[in-house]
């Protein structure tokens, strides 16, 4: 399960949604992926930093942003998105950018390295996770890229961040124990094959960024997404 660059960027990049997705308003991620997180009505199920998350305090949020980052090495890939999604809607766009690229690094990680033959069916804690990070992916990355890819030059030095502290695996065992993954002595080059596919991101954004600039154009991507703010999280907050 490798990360396709260029699959990425046409999809979510630069050409728009999922085919049952529309975005009205882009300053706002509407999305549903049971049980972590319901846009509509602000549901947040992802463990102690849940009621944070859901904060309609925005001081309440930067907080729970700040104690998520001491916690930072062995969040799951569910309070990950989920944060970044909130940032994105409180106007810390920058900052989610980060976040959502973790988290999809970290939702890939499970996806690369879990045992699909054990992982069981619908209701079982390996199969819903499974479902839940490429949901994660396919919903918010329309929103969040659709931003982040208006302005290459910000974007290039987030994906080498992400792309550098993911050499390193997590225990996975213990950030999900409820999951059977396949033996470490796999986990490394399961990685690195995730890793190796940003670096091949990085070298297509680097290379392709006016064709980018004018595809985003062409799809009515940029119109939509550039005109959006961005404000820094206060001092200490941004991991």
């Amino acid at each position: 399960m490798k990360l396709n660059p260029i699959a990425l960027l046409v999809f979510i990049g630069c050409a728009g949604f999922a085919a049952s997705q529309t975005i009205t308003d882009p300053a706002h991620i509407e999305v549903y992926v049971t049980p972590y997180y319901n846009s509509k009505g602000q549901a947040v199920d992802v463990g102690p930093f849940s009621s944070g998350l859901a904060a309609k305090s925005e001081p309440e949020f930067v907080a729970t942003i700040s104690k998520m980052k001491q916690s930072w090495a062995t969040l799951n890939f569910a309070e990950v998105y989920v944060a970044a999604i909130r940032l994105y809607d409180l106007g810390f766009r920058k900052e989610s950018i980060y976040w959502f690229y973790s988290a999809q690094y970290r939702g890939r990680l499970l996806g690369t390295l879990i045992d699909q033959e054990k992982m069981g069916s619908m209701g079982d804690p390996g199969f819903e996770l499974f479902q839940a990070q490429n949901a994660f992916q396919q919903l918010v990355g329309p929103y969040i890229n659709g931003y982040a890819f208006g302005d290459i030059d910000q974007l290039i030095p987030i994906i080498e961040r992400v792309r550098k502290e993911g050499k390193v695996v997590p225990d996975l065992t213990k950030i999900y124990p409820r999951v059977t993954f396949k033996p470490k002595s796999e986990w490394d080059a399961g990685n690195k094959g995730l890793n190796d596919g940003l670096t091949k991101l990085l070298m297509t954004l680097k290379a392709q960024k006016a064709s980018i600039k004018q595809q985003r154009i062409e799809h009515g991507m940029e119109a939509k997404f550039s005109k959006l703010p961005s404000k820094e999280l206060p001092k200490g907050s941004a991991p």
